[in-house]
């Protein structure tokens, strides 16, 4: 797991953002901090808890910012001509979902994944957006 000492969390519901921070402190630690508060809106007769480490896949055009290259180094890129590709370890913390015939549709969820710069809050907002979405009809 790579720690950079500041996590990105977001929560959101049904495709919607409802809040996003980033907190200083282990990646290791934030994820369980935030499964602990995703307990208590957790309900058993309803629901799953889940958490699940998903890597999204990131491309980056070069020349990486300073501030990002040496984190992103750590994350194994390869490079291709003028870009980089390498894989974000994402949390997400299902705690409000349903089941759809084969699959769990999640209603709310908290997505926590390091913090590298601003550039990558949106990331990890997509992947937030993108697991709490509701289905299409």
């Amino acid at each position: 797991m790579i720690d950079t000492g500041k996590a990105i969390i977001v929560e959101a519901c049904k495709g919607v953002v409802k809040a996003k921070r980033v907190v200083e402190g282990s990646l290791h630690n934030i994820v369980k901090e935030e499964a602990k508060k995703a307990l208590d809106k957790w309900d058993p007769s309803s629901s799953n808890f889940d958490i699940i480490l998903y890597e999204h896949d990131v491309e980056r055009l070069l020349p990486l910012k300073p501030e990002e290259a040496d984190i992103v180094l750590k994350l194994e890129p390869t490079r291709m001509k003028d870009r980089v590709i390498f894989t974000l370890p994402i949390y997400i913390i299902s705690y409000k979902n349903y089941r759809s015939g084969e699959v769990t549709i999640d209603e709310e969820a908290i997505v926590v994944a390091p913090y590298i710069t601003d550039d990558y809050i949106s990331y990890v907002e997509e992947v937030a957006i993108l697991t709490t979405k509701e289905e299409e009809q």
